[in-house]
């Protein structure tokens, strides 16, 4: 399969962005995570049979690389200057949707965006997170019920 890398980019750019936001939740980090999905494109050129199978490609390495960053020591012993900021005004915090989903852990997340943002399935979230079946239901279960009780409803 021959695509142009240009093109490559400027169709695959806004998913991988939006996966790696709803890892990361920090703009700067998603930018980074995508650029580094591409310049790993470029170094392992991987042999894709046809689109999904490069936007799998795609879509792992993303994922991949957005579970090291926010397992890095490094992250784990600061915080944004944005998170000091919020925890300072949590009271005042209007609770919708993108707060919601951030306050679920990065596993439910990542779950939950592939499958009501990305239009992914069950199966292909399994083959992509390299998840049993049943793990990607029970996170979306999980996940539900956490959001009902942050939303306050249905």
């Amino acid at each position: 399969m021959q695509i142009d890398f240009r093109e490559m980019v400027e169709e695959y750019t806004p998913s991988l962005y939006r996966l790696a936001y709803s890892y990361c939740l920090n703009r700067f980090d998603a930018e980074d995570v995508v650029q580094e999905v591409f310049l790993r494109y470029l170094q392992h050129k991987p042999q894709c049979a046809g689109p999904d199978q490069l936007r799998a490609w795609l879509m792992t390495t993303a994922a991949n690389r957005c579970k090291d960053l926010l397992n890095s020591g490094w992250r784990q012993k600061n915080l944004p200057l944005e998170d000091v900021h919020a925890s300072v005004d949590h009271l005042d915090e209007k609770i919708d949707m993108e707060s919601a989903m951030a306050k679920l852990s990065s596993n439910l997340r990542g779950v939950v965006h592939l499958f009501y943002f990305e239009g992914m399935s069950v199966n292909q979230i399994a083959e992509l997170l390299h998840l049993s079946r049943s793990a990607v239901l029970s996170r979306l279960f999980k996940a539900r019920k956490q959001l009902q009780k942050l939303l306050g409803g249905d």
